[in-house]
């Protein structure tokens, strides 16, 4: 399906003006085995804070996945992905209406037929993505080390084309299927798709459920040895003993987030119980007690010292999701 049509047809229904006032008891008795109410996404998030969950569900399947997202759709209900919880900071306010959590069920790996110089294969949205990484690399696919030790599921790193320095999703990826906010399923070749710096011009009101990738074949020992490099790269350079947020900020053009940061002297600051990494500057850890506040003063602290020095806008990398906890109140 073209995307622009597939955009048309996500976003064809109108905004809703607000949920059934019945959902939630309408939605644990059709799904009672899957979802779950008023959930904390502390445990679900890398740097191991965030407010609650309305209703967290789990869908196992295509199929549940699909019913789960009519659903919303028919009771005008907000809902949300949440992956592993690797680049996401939630609010301390949590997040409204139904958050989808996919994994098991929705975290397959299936090889496809290859040719001579070519892996092909087929995974499902909530598999990790260092599983994908793994498995090529022992396959000996070619370029993929530039992938190793990034966090998050193969959903999420399409979805923000997630890389590095050396190589991006994007590369690899040949097709990706998604569900749109009705329930339908869609299949989109990866050229349809305009690939950005940490960004998919995807809808945003459809999700992921699996993605078909291609690597070129390679020497598998020379690949291994490139992941033992990377490894060793990332634990010398990044605070991976620390509950983080994965990089904050992308690179703006012709400079690096975290020497700008260092270099307006914030590297090691600390607001409430949320510190600036002094391993690197494009870090934010959790030093035991933070709160999504803290987190958020300390994102706007690199920004505003950043623009003052340099005159050098600083994006986002991280998604920030959910309520300020006093407008959760109201």
């Amino acid at each position: 399906m073209d995307l622009a049509a597939l955009q048309t047809l996500v976003d064809q229904s109108l905004v809703p003006k607000g949920p059934d006032s019945q959902w939630k008891e309408k939605i644990t008795q059709k799904f009672k085995d899957l979802v779950q109410e008023e959930v904390s996404l502390a445990s679900y998030t890398w740097i191991r804070l965030g407010g609650v969950a309305e209703v967290l569900a789990y869908p196992q399947t295509g199929e549940s996945l699909s019913q789960l997202l009519s659903f919303c759709h028919e009771h005008q209900v907000p809902w949300q992905v949440l992956g592993r919880g690797s680049n996401v900071l939630i609010k301390d306010g949590g997040l409204e209406g139904l958050t989808l959590v996919l994994g098991k069920g929705l975290d397959s790996l299936e090889p496809l037929e290859s040719l001579e110089d070519k892996l092909r294969v087929k995974v499902g949205a909530g598999l990790p993505l260092p599983q994908l990484v793994q498995w090529a690399v022992e396959q000996g696919a070619v370029g993929v080390p530039g992938l190793y030790g990034i966090p998050g599921t193969v959903g999420g790193a399409i979805r923000m084309n997630a890389g590095t320095r050396v190589a991006e999703v994007s590369d690899f990826l040949e097709n990706l299927e998604l569900i749109d906010r009705e329930g339908q399923l869609h299949s989109v070749p990866a050229k349809r798709i305009k690939f950005d710096y940490r960004h998919a011009q995807l809808p945003q009101s459809g999700v992921i459920v699996s993605g078909t990738f291609a690597f070129k074949k390679g020497e598998i020992e020379k690949i291994r040895q490139e992941v033992q490099d990377y490894q060793k790269r990332r634990r010398e350079t990044q605070p991976l003993d620390k509950p983080n947020l994965g990089s904050v900020f992308k690179n703006p053009p012709k400079h690096f987030a975290a020497e700008l940061i260092e270099e307006v002297g914030l590297k090691g600051v600390r607001v409430g119980g949320a510190r600036i990494s002094d391993k690197h500057a494009n870090f934010i850890i959790n030093e035991g007690d933070a709160t999504a506040k803290d987190v958020l003063a300390l994102i706007g602290l690199a920004k505003d010292k950043v623009k003052e020095v340099f005159d050098i806008h600083l994006d986002l990398e991280v998604k920030v999701m959910g309520r300020d906890l006093e407008s959760s109140k109201e």
